[in-house]
């Protein structure tokens, strides 16, 4: 599936738009879509190649990952639709990068990455 099979699809630069009010009749085809973000994420699990542990690995990750951008009436940016994977890569390449941080500054506890994800979590909903 591909962006431009949505009503009222634009392409804005390197951004799949569209506005909040094609989205609201697209709903499940768009959560599908971003979805299949899921399945690129394991397929490189599979083969070893996580892109989390690396921080390059994981923008690419995040820049080829399926994301729809909504917009107002006025073409401005409300939200951006995309899989819970591409949450999940990005917390644990920032949780590799505090820890090498911390490493670096002499501050470094040995933590899990459960529990990096989990205090990633936390600040995310306090």
């Amino acid at each position: 599936m591909e962006p431009a099979q949505f009503g009222g699809y634009v392409r804005r630069g390197p951004v799949d738009t569209l506005s909040v009010a094609d989205a609201a009749r697209q709903l499940e085809t768009i959560v599908r879509y971003v979805a299949q973000t899921r399945d690129d994420l394991a397929e490189r699990e599979k083969d070893g190649d996580p892109p989390a542990v690396d921080a390059e690995k994981a923008l690419a990750f995040v820049h080829e990952a399926k994301a729809l951008s909504l917009t107002d009436a006025t073409g401005e940016t409300l939200a951006v639709v995309i899989s819970p994977a591409v949450l999940e890569v990005l917390e644990d390449a920032l949780g590799l990068l505090q820890g090498a941080l911390d490493r670096q500054r002499g501050t470094a506890a040995p933590a899990t990455t459960e529990e990096l994800r989990n205090a990633l979590k936390g600040r995310m909903t306090s």
